[in-house]
Parts: C-alpha cells; sequence; structure tokens
C-alpha cells in the first residue's frame, strides 16, 4: 500500500507541475451560437456531446485536526437528441461510515435552450429538487433531473463532495458513452 501511495503521489506531482491549458468553459457562459449546433466533428452521429467535464480534488487542514478531501465537479453537456434525455438524470454517490458522512454542498444545475432566438435559462430549485436513498451500509445516493429538456439542450451542473475520509478519492473517466470534448482532472496532495 505504501508503495502504491507514493507512485500515486510521484504521478500526480508530475502532472500538476506541467503546465497545461485549462477549459474555456465557465459555469454559465452560453451562447446563442452554442446551442445552435446541430453537430459535432468528433462524432456527428452522437445523441450528446460532453462539452466539458472538470473536476479538482484537493487534500487539506480541517478544523478536526486532520486532513478532508474537497472535490469540485463542473459538466456541460448538449443534448442533441431524446436518445440522450437520460444524462438530465444526475446521481451523486456520497461515503458514510457510522456518523460521519460526505458533504454535498454548492450544487448548482441548469438548464439552457433557445426559444426565438434567446437563451432561456431554467435552474434546478435545489431545496426541493434533491432526492436522497441509501444504496447499501456505506454509500448514498443524492438523485436530481434537470428540467426543460429538449432536443438541442445544454446543461450544465456543478457541486462540492466534502469528505474526512482521505482514502476515497473520486474517481475519473476521461471518455464514456457519449463523445468528450474536454476533459480534466486536477489532484492536489500536500506535502506529508
Amino acid at each position: 500500500m505504501p508503495k502504491l501511495l507514493l507512485l500515486f503521489i510521484g504521478v500526480s506531482f508530475f502532472l500538476l507541475s506541467r503546465p497545461q491549458d485549462r477549459s474555456p468553459v465557465k459555469f454559465g457562459k452560453i451562447s446563442a451560437t452554442d446551442l445552435k449546433t446541430k453537430n459535432y466533428s468528433i462524432d456527428s452521429d452522437a445523441s450528446a456531446v460532453i462539452i466539458a467535464d472538470i473536476g479538482t480534488s484537493q487534500i487539506a487542514a480541517n478544523l478536526k485536526g486532520w486532513f478532508s478531501i474537497e472535490f469540485k465537479h463542473f459538466k456541460r453537456i448538449h443534448i442533441l437528441n431524446k436518445k440522450a434525455y437520460d444524462l438530465a438524470n444526475v446521481e451523486i454517490l456520497l461515503y458514510n461510515e457510522g456518523n460521519n458522512e460526505e458533504k454535498l454542498e454548492n450544487l448548482k444545475a441548469h438548464t439552457y435552450n433557445l426559444e426565438n432566438g434567446r437563451v432561456i435559462e431554467t435552474k434546478v430549485d435545489v431545496k426541493r429538487s434533491i432526492y436522497r436513498s441509501t444504496l447499501d451500509k456505506n454509500h448514498i445516493v443524492q438523485r436530481f433531473a434537470l428540467p426543460a429538456i429538449k432536443e438541442g439542450s445544454i446543461i450544465e451542473y456543478e457541486y462540492t463532495i466534502s469528505s474526512d475520509f482521505i482514502f476515497n478519492l473520486q474517481p475519473w473517466k476521461f471518455q464514456g458513452d457519449h463523445p468528450v470534448l474536454w476533459s480534466e482532472y486536477y489532484v492536489s496532495i500536500p506535502e506529508f
């Protein structure tokens, strides 16, 4: 286990020390031109395209005298046809053990549509639209659905998971069932 941890820290340091481009995509910055795109050169038959999938995990000291992980996740998806409507149903997995559990914080989720040449934004009511269920002894799922989905919608969501379980570094997939234009995941581990 210590060798694996040292290897992970070494790879993370190497990746973080190299200068890399950052995504030009920012939450809430949607134009009518973005919504007019009907297909993408990456895959002209795709039912959806992940425009950006960006995550960061940072290990930092907490008020309990130990360390916590803060995982931030931002995702923007262009839904091109009905086959991709299921992407508007989002599940966030949280770990728990005894009375201690990961916390979902700062959730924002919006749907954007083009109506009469204008970008119309529909927000998720975070206080009323999140459903929680127990998956098993150590896992909770929080679910929400983005509203006003139709062909051509762009959806995006952003959230933070705060965790005292430093062994539970969030996994990351750079590709999936739908083509991805931009995927990045940064991990910051202090020298300890």
